[in-house]
Formats: C-alpha cells, sequence, structure tokens
C-alpha cells in the first residue's frame, strides 16, 4: 500500500569508482521496487560517518559498484510490500545498517549482524542506501521513532549511541562503580558512550589527543581526562588506578591505541574493540592475553531492540544526542571534505526531505 504517489526517478548520489570526494555523483536514477517483505522509506536525513568515507576511498574494495552509500538513514515510509502487517505508511522510522537471513537464531533475536547463515547485507555498500531520495529496506530492519526523537537525530543514533549501547551494555557487560577507560573520547562515538557510561554509574578515563578537547570531554561527564598526543596512555591510566588499572577499555580508535589499551587495563580486565577509524593491522603480544587473562572482545553494531532502547533514553531526556549542521543531498561531497578537513562540530547530516511528512 502507498500513502502518496511515488515518482518513477529519484535524486541520488552514485559513486561508480573508489577515490576522493568528487566521485561522488549526483544523478537521476529509478525508484527502488519493493518486495512484499521490504518498505520504501522517503529518506528524511542520512548520517554521514567515517565508515562513509573509507568505503568512498576503497578500503572495502570487494563493494559492488556503482552504488549508493549512505546507512544511517532516518524518514517516512510511503509504500509497504504485500506481507508487511506492523509497518504503515506515514511512520516515522530509522534503518539498520544489516540484513540477513531474518531466520537464523542471530536474526530472530535481532542481531542481522551477526547472521548465521548468510554474509549480511551492509545498508550503502552491498545494497543501496540512503544518499537519495528514497531507500528501501527489508520491514524487519527498521525501528520506529517516537514522535519528540528528531528524525535528525535519528540519522545518527545506530552509529553513536546504539553502537555505544551494544559495546558498553552486551559486550563488556560495564557495571556500577567499574573503571572505563574510552579511546577516542571526544570523536561522535566517544563522546555518546562516555554519556552513557556514566548513566550506567561507571567512572570514565577519557582519553584524547589534543588539548583543546578536554573542555568538552569534561562537560560530557568524564572523571578525567587524559591528553595524549603520542597516544601512549596506559601509564597515566595505571597511575588514576592506583596502579591497578581499568576495569574495561572501550577501544574506539583502533590499531594505533591497541597496545596502549592492553596495558591500561586490569588483570581479568576486558577491553572491547569498537572501532578502527584507519582501517590498519594491529601487531599485539599474546602473552599479555595469558599472563593478564584480559578478555579480547568484538563488537560490531547493534540489534534492533538496543536501538529502541536507546532511542527511550532519548526520548526521556536521560541521553542527548550530538548531531551537527545537516547539508542538502547535492553537497554530500562538502560533506566529506569537511569531515576528511576535521571541519565539522558534531555529527554532519545530509538532509534529504527533512522531518516534514510524505502523508
Amino acid at each position: 500500500m502507498s500513502a502518496s504517489p511515488v515518482a518513477d526517478d529519484m535524486q541520488a548520489i552514485v559513486m561508480t569508482q573508489f577515490g576522493g570526494p568528487e566521485v561522488l555523483e549526483a544523478r537521476r536514477v529509478p525508484v527502488p521496487s519493493i518486495a512484499a517483505d521490504e518498505v520504501l522509506v522517503e529518506v528524511a536525513y542520512c548520517g554521514v560517518c567515517r565508515h562513509d568515507l573509507l568505503t568512498r576511498a576503497g578500503a572495502f574494495p570487494k563493494i559492488n559498484l556503482p552504488i549508493i552509500l549512505g546507512h544511517q538513514v532516518s524518514g517516512h515510509v510511503v509504500k509497504t510490500g504485500a506481507g508487511v502487517a506492523d509497518i504503515a505508511p506515514g511512520m516515522r522510522v530509522m534503518s539498520m545498517i544489516y540484513t540477513g537471513c531474518g531466520g537464523c537464531e542471530s536474526c530472530t533475536q535481532g542481531n542481522q549482524a551477526l547472521c548465521l547463515d548468510e554474509r549480511p547485507r551492509f545498508l550503502g555498500e552491498d545494497v543501496n542506501g540512503g544518499y537519495a531520495e528514497y531507500v528501501k529496506v527489508r520491514a524487519d530492519t527498521v525501528v520506529a521513532v517516537p514522535d519528540d526523537v528528531s528524525l535528525k537525530a535519528a540519522a545518527v543514533v545506530i552509529c553513536t549511541v546504539g553502537t555505544a549501547y551494544h559495546a558498553l551494555v552486551t559486550r563488556a557487560a560495564i557495571q556500577s562503580g567499574e573503571t572505563v577507560v574510552l579511546t577516542g573520547a571526544s570523536g561522535g562515538v566517544g563522546i555518546h558512550a562516555l554519556r552513557l557510561a556514566r548513566l550506567l554509574g561507571a567512572r570514565v578515563i577519557a582519553v584524547t589527543s589534543r588539548e583543546s578537547s578536554r573542555a568538552g570531554l569534561e562537560a560530557a561527564g568524564a572523571d578525567e581526562v587524559v591528553v595524549a598526543p603520542d597516544l601512549e596512555f596506559a601509564r597515566a591510566v595505571k597511575k588514576l588506578t592506583a596502579g591497578r588499572g581499568a576495569d574495561a577499555v572501550i577501544e574506539i580508535v583502533g590499531a594505533r591505541t591497541l597496545s596502549a589499551s592492553i596495558h591500561a587495563v586490569r588483570n581479568g580486565g576486558r577491553v572491547v574493540m569498537l572501532g578502527n577509524v584507519e582501517g590498519l593491522p594491529a601487531q599485539i603480544r599474546p602473552a599479555h592475553f595469558i599472563l593478564k587473562e584480559i578478555s579480547l572482545i568484538g563488537t560490531k553494531s547493534c540489534t534492533a531492540d538496543e536501538v529502541a532502547q536507546a532511542l527511550a533514553m532519548i526520548s526521556s531526556g536521560r541521553l542527548s544526542v550530538d548531531v551537527g549542521e545537516a547539508l542538502p543531498l547535492a553537497r554530500a561531497a562538502d560533506v566529506h571534505r569537511r569531515m576528511e578537513a576535521n571541519e565539522a562540530s558534531g555529527r554532519l547530516v545530509i538532509e534529504v526531505a527533512g522531518e516534514r511528512g510524505a502523508v
């Protein structure tokens, strides 16, 4: 069923080759046709993160080109497939990133990123994403957005609050009173992880490479801030914890700080790998894990239930979302340029239809 007539074609930003921001080309393309288990969403906003920049630059060369980027989508449902019963045109929704088989144990538990029966499809890489006026997604990969949460904020929730929630609550199992170190704490994921860790009752040591980030991290609730331009912060963490080390480290930077994270965590502690911003390989010594009984825990994305929990926290005012400037779809390449030059304050988003409804 359809809420309102949808045109045959749409404006989109298409990538036909890897390279700089200039490879993002504005084109008219057909509006996607939906299957019985899919919905068509008019894109309100599409969040942009560092993963988009890595994809565009060719860090994941197995992607089939051409492709429309964009995995953080919010908008209004305008059409539903014949087999969709619980989603109606006009609903305010946001998308999950991954689509799995839909029937395996992981998928039925809401974690399609870990599908057991097929390789999960990544929105904006394996299938066309949200740098467009419309996007089609399978119905079981959308989450309803509460009326008091803006669609602009919803467009960055999955890669900030949702990812942080899965890392801190589900994977690290952070308990009140524990000491948590966050690397890359001043970034988009880091600042939201910081706020969430404080809500969980943790003591937070925020690590940043820039002195200019100190005030913002303190304002966000960090108990201590370690400024480490050389990214060597383990000794400072040990000093702040009376030589014991942190109970957990949420590793957002990745390869460049993993060694310091391993040295900063206590015996029997946890290092949770949330990000690897440069996509680099890392060298680690197995002896550290053996002798200290450190757990190295991966974390990939989040579940639909976790996103719903995050949205509820935002709706209640317990958790705030940092979202920066919204630029029009035609300026997608400018968004990438500004992010690469570190000129963005808060998460930049691409504005397509905006907050207005399609119904």
